[in-house]
């Protein structure tokens, strides 16, 4: 079950090692991850933003952790990791948002 949670997202400048390109969060095909102090990674997926966040940039977001689990450790700044593990960004955890009732 995934644990939705509102983040700020900070893209690291592309001369900082950051993305060279913008993410563009609505479409929801943006699925890096997160790395906790503890070196824990876990995939979050973004769904709601501003069209695009350029390298530099920041915004608020709403993303969705794969793992439900996963949005309970989270507190705090965490690293934003590519696959290819290249720290781009900084995200901080700003709500975890509760499921909804079902019946």
């Amino acid at each position: 079950m995934s644990q939705f949670v509102e983040l700020f997202v900070t893209l690291l400048p592309a001369d900082a090692g950051g993305r060279t390109s913008p993410v563009a969060p609505r479409y929801g095909t943006y699925r890096p991850f997160v790395r906790t102090e503890q070196g824990d990674h876990a995939r979050v997926r973004f769904l709601e933003g501003p069209p695009q966040i350029g390298p530099g940039e920041g915004a608020l977001v709403v993303a969705e952790f794969e793992d439900r689990r996963d949005a309970s450790l989270f507190g705090g700044d965490l690293d934003l990791i590519e696959p290819d593990e290249r720290r781009v960004g900084i995200v901080t955890v700003l709500r975890v948002m509760r499921p909804a009732i079902s019946a």
